[in-house]
């Protein structure tokens, strides 16, 4: 988590995919004025909790109606 503190500023956004709950992730770096287009995390949930991550890149922000910047 250190890692993405370093980063600069998160904002995430819930949505879904395949049914299942998804996190689209952008990212304002230092010096940046907007939040860009990072990753999209998609979750499989067992027994209540999170029991895998899968992640991809920014390519499908525009297949969900998200925005490339915020």
């Amino acid at each position: 988590m250190a890692d993405a503190v370093a980063m600069g500023e998160w904002r995430l956004i819930p949505v879904g995919a395949n049914r299942m709950p998804a996190a689209a992730s952008y990212l304002r770096r230092s010096g940046d004025s907007v939040f860009r287009a990072f990753k999209f995390d998609v979750m499989r949930i067992e027994a209540g909790m999170i029991a895998e991550i899968t992640t991809f890149n920014a390519d499908l922000f525009p297949v969900f109606g998200l925005e490339l910047t915020l």
